[in-house]
């Protein structure tokens, strides 16, 4: 069994490669028991959506960080530079002495059902080690980002205070499901009888399926734009601002740091998610986080000479709220784009959305199972100004290169390969 962080994370790797993504819960459910079943008797946000997941669970942990007095646990995924990152308590990643004991702590249940024939995934594993270690540390509330989808999901096995769906959009359809609807329905299992449902989809086909689910199992249901509301949107080349509302409760002029109106949506979230699932929140809190958050590479400004954005825009919807964001923020500029991604995502769309916006499109590629070649992405644009370099540091470095005044190299496609990004830029590092 590993015994150091490379060799773990050399066993995560080899053991995606084995097992993929596996879903269902009985293997969970399984390695829970053998346990204790940690996961029992902590409090819970449980998160899902094609979109804005992370960001969602960063602005409420900022707030709730900022009322202060207590241990704010939260589980995500994918990690941008290392695995610990996805296992934090307030502002701290879990360390490598107490990922070490805790992954050990598993050795003997993992290698038990990998002899019955029942392995646990990679994700599994990782899920199981946040509740461990949740509960060994006694944490407060536990926000938890859903994985894939929600319904069979590693970690729907919580019973959840308040359960949040940020978007709906086609991706993964080989698994969720080829319509929204269908998509919604996946994603409305994390559902739970009488614990509140936050949802920010809009759209009426998957809308009325997710208020349906919370009909059907007694859970109240909060819309944005019926229920909750935000206003006055204000925006600058750094900054934006909004008004929200709840009820009698009225909240304006709270800024951020975060671009987009993808993430005033998030953070409006964010905000309802408090106010309802808290008995008290103070207004500064909430001012204060919102203000604070941040969520590495979701339009990451990593340089101004030249100017550098890292997006983890990673489906057509992605890409979407990236040229938007874009427009309001850079509108007098030409975007210089670096584009790689994963074969299993509808990189054909992304990069016909790219298309009508892009200056130049560096197509690249990293390794990864998953990943697509570079060949294979550039045959499937169609830009007038499309390059392919297979190295994709030498892809960063050739559009650093060009890029000139009053343009913006964005560099997107994947959060994994921003993960290899942001190290090769020794961002945050």
């Amino acid at each position: 069994m590993a015994t150091t962080m490379n060799e773990i994370n050399h066993f995560f790797e080899r053991r995606q490669v084995q097992l993929g993504m596996n879903f269902g819960l009985s293997r969970m459910e399984a390695l829970l028991s053998k346990l204790g079943n940690p996961h029992e008797g902590l409090t819970y946000i449980h998160i899902a959506g094609s979109n804005g997941k992370g960001s969602t669970l960063q602005y409420i942990k900022e707030i709730l960080m900022a009322e202060g007095g207590g241990k704010v646990a939260s589980f995500t995924s994918p990690y941008l530079i290392r695995m610990n990152e996805q296992l934090k308590i307030n502002a701290d990643e879990i360390s490598d002495n107490d990922f070490i004991a805790v992954f050990r702590e598993l050795g003997p249940f993992i290698e038990e059902m990998d002899q019955a024939g029942n392995g646990p995934t990679q994700f599994e594993i990782l899920t199981a080690m946040a509740f461990s270690y949740f509960s060994k540390k006694e944490v407060d509330v536990v926000l938890m980002e859903t994985g894939l989808g929600g319904r069979l999901d590693t970690t729907n096995v919580i019973k959840p205070l308040l359960s949040i769906i940020t978007s709906i959009s086609l991706e993964h359809t080989n698994i969720l499901g080829d319509t929204l609807a269908e998509i919604a329905s996946e994603k409305a299992g994390i559902i739970k009888t009488g614990a509140g449902v936050i949802s920010g989809v809009t759209a009426k086909e998957p809308a009325d399926v997710i208020e349906a689910k919370a009909d059907a199992v007694g859970a109240p249901y909060y819309l944005v734009g019926k229920d909750f509301h935000l206003a006055d949107v204000k925006k600058s080349e750094s900054r934006q601002s909004f008004s929200f509302s709840l009820g009698n409760k009225t909240i304006e002029h709270i800024e951020m740091n975060m671009l987009g109106y993808h993430q005033i949506e998030n953070a409006a979230l964010a905000i309802a998610a408090v106010l309802i699932a808290m008995e008290h929140i103070d207004e500064k809190s909430i001012r204060k986080g919102i203000a604070e958050a941040k969520w590495d590479g979701r339009f990451e400004k990593v340089s101004n000479e030249p100017l550098v954005i890292l997006d983890g825009a990673h489906n057509p919807a992605g890409i979407e709220a990236l040229i938007d964001t874009l427009k309001v923020h850079y509108p007098e500029y030409k975007y210089r784009f670096v584009f790689s991604s994963f074969k299993d995502k509808n990189y054909a769309q992304m990069l016909r959305d790219l298309e009508g916006n892009a200056l130049e499109i560096i197509i690249t590629e990293f390794v990864h199972d998953r990943a697509a070649d570079a060949q294979t992405l550039y045959e499937a644009s169609h830009h007038d100004n499309k390059r392919l370099i297979k190295n994709w540091q030498e892809a960063i470095t050739e559009g650093k290169r060009k890029t000139g005044n009053k343009e913006v190299l964005v560099i997107a496609g994947s959060l994994h390969f921003l993960s290899l990004v942001r190290a090769f830029l020794s961002v945050g590092l």
